[in-house]
């Protein structure tokens, strides 16, 4: 009868053992969990935009530049159809990435969780799932920097925000997957138009500065 005690004591204890050890490990694994489809998903996304989106675009596409007689540019503005294409074929492109990586079979060993770089892939096989959360923000926006003696960049760049969840044994996350892609540049010799000032689309609040 002591001897019965005894032993149930000890599975109590190692049951308790390994139930702390569980929780203490259960924030690394979902942490590693994020970090592995953060990366998936973000190649997939930038992957799909240069193939789909990216062949399709110029900068004479995006901004109508109109000259004077001389040659001198007077006036440069957005082309807001064109935009307005561009982000939508982005965010059905991004839609679809998502949702194909989302029927992936995706594991990470559990040796990824100990920082350790030569045990990383090592260990059993965690089962991650990543699901498509259904938002996805395109925003178009731009920056101006110095190219030389009286010469101005203009880039456009595409941002990509969209939501994921990571699901692990037992425990969810959802987080933000956020890519910048540059899609068109030009040089403009003198003064940048005015009219090209803050290009962004959609169009920002005042004093939201898109962070």
């Amino acid at each position: 009868m002591f001897s019965f005690v005894i032993l149930v004591l000890i599975l109590l204890l190692l049951v308790e053992g390994l139930l702390v050890v569980e929780r203490k490990i259960r924030p690394s694994i979902l942490a590693a969990a994020v970090m592995e489809c953060d990366g998936i998903a973000t190649m997939a996304i930038n992957k799909v935009i240069l193939e789909e989106v990216v062949p399709t675009v110029s900068y004479k596409d995006l901004i109508i530049v109109e000259k004077d007689k001389s040659g001198k540019i007077v006036m440069a503005q957005t082309n807001t159809v064109e935009i307005n294409r561009i982000m939508a074929l982005t965010t059905v492109a991004t839609g679809e990435a998502v949702t194909e990586i989302s029927e992936r079979d995706i594991k990470i060993p559990l040796g990824k969780i100990t920082d350790i770089y030569f045990l990383a892939s090592y260990g059993p096989k965690i089962p991650v799932r990543l699901k498509p959360m259904g938002r996805v923000n395109t925003v178009v926006f731009d920056s101006f920097e110095d190219a030389g003696i009286n010469q101005t960049r203009h880039k456009i760049y595409l941002q990509v925000i969209t939501e994921v969840q990571v699901i692990v044994p037992l425990i969810t996350d959802s987080i933000e997957v956020i890519t910048v892609m540059p899609l068109a540049d030009t040089i403009y010799i003198g003064e940048v138009p005015d009219t090209l000032i803050n290009l962004s689309y959609p169009r920002r609040a005042a004093g939201d500065s898109g962070e």
